[in-house]
């Protein structure tokens, strides 16, 4: 996958232990493509790591997004983050250059509680895949119009004077898991009052039971 670049976003607030187990399963999936790695502490793998230097926020994930961006030299970029699961055939997928990608097979798993996987109809930043200089001139778009940049994922600017991209929902033939735990930004799940989707398993294909992924967390 010499034609994308894995931007990789992390806050280091999950274990240690998951961060290991995290970074093995997303090189797995991603092989010798190449990786930018921003971390608040220093990380020693990837092509090159930057630094946080400001305040966990919405707004920063785009900022340190933005400047991973403009580091790489690939037509395409993907979002890897720290507290979601990978596999490689969800780097596979290639959206037309002028329109952002997300990945819809998707499921969610809570830390707490009884371990279940929950799948709900929405999009997120960790499962984009997108052309580099349109994720670019987008962005320093949002700074310039909006400097607080909390409008939500690329191509979902409503009610904004954004000139909107196209934007599209794929699903992999594997799914990715992402884990709703206290280090997470959103504070329904930091209170635990993050409500599961309707459509729900105890076991899916490829990444098997629910409890065995939470016991790799906590």
């Amino acid at each position: 996958m010499n034609d994308i670049t894995i931007i990789f976003l992390t806050i280091n607030r999950v274990p240690e232990k998951w961060a290991e187990y995290h970074k093995s399963v997303l090189l797995e999936a991603i092989g010798d493509t190449p990786v930018i790695t921003i971390s608040k502490k220093p990380l020693d793998w990837g092509k090159v790591n930057l630094i946080q230097d400001k305040e966990p926020c919405v707004q920063q994930i785009y900022e340190q997004i933005l400047r991973a961006a403009k580091i790489a030299t690939t037509p395409y970029i993907a979002i890897a983050e720290d507290d979601t699961l990978y596999h490689k055939d969800h780097f596979a997928f290639r959206p037309p250059l002028d329109t952002y990608a997300f990945e819809g097979h998707r499921w969610g798993l809570f830390t707490w509680g009884t371990p279940t996987y929950y799948w709900s109809d929405r999009i997120s930043n960790g499962a984009m895949v997108a052309p580099r200089e349109l994720a670019i001139s987008s962005l320093e778009e949002r700074f310039e119009r909006y400097p607080e940049n909390n409008l939500g994922e690329l191509g979902k600017e409503k009610g904004t004077k954004i000139d909107r991209k196209k934007s599209m929902i794929f699903y992999s033939n594997t799914a990715m898991i992402y884990l709703s735990h206290k280090g997470g930004l959103d504070p329904l799940e930091s209170s635990r009052r993050k409500a599961m989707g309707k459509v729900q398993a105890y076991r899916i294909p490829y990444w098997g039971e629910a409890e065995e992924i939470v016991k790799k967390f906590i």
